[in-house]
């Protein structure tokens, strides 16, 4: 099981700050990752290689994770502060 949360993607990415620095990789098999646009606030499912096509967006991350585990066919991944979590490095 992995954890995610919004703390990860609070900071944002030093080469293009539209998006945040931390993203989330789905299964291998899916060729997907979890990112926020700091634009306007959605968390995306985009594609990890070029072009970064988005498949999903939601300003919830709880919907997100949602669609990612249906895109995975498990429920491996769940809500709460994980390793990666700024939060808890304070």
């Amino acid at each position: 099981m992995s954890r995610i949360c919004e703390h990860e993607f609070e900071a944002k990415d030093r080469q293009d700050p539209r998006y945040s620095l931390v993203e989330f990789d789905l299964a291998a098999r899916t060729g997907l990752t979890i990112r926020k646009n700091h634009e306007d606030g959605h968390y995306e499912i985009v594609f990890i290689k070029q072009p970064r096509e988005v498949k999903y967006r939601n300003v919830s991350l709880e919907k997100v994770v949602q669609m990612a585990n249906f895109l995975e066919d498990s429920n491996d991944i769940q809500i709460g502060c994980g390793l990666l979590c700024s939060n808890k490095m304070r």
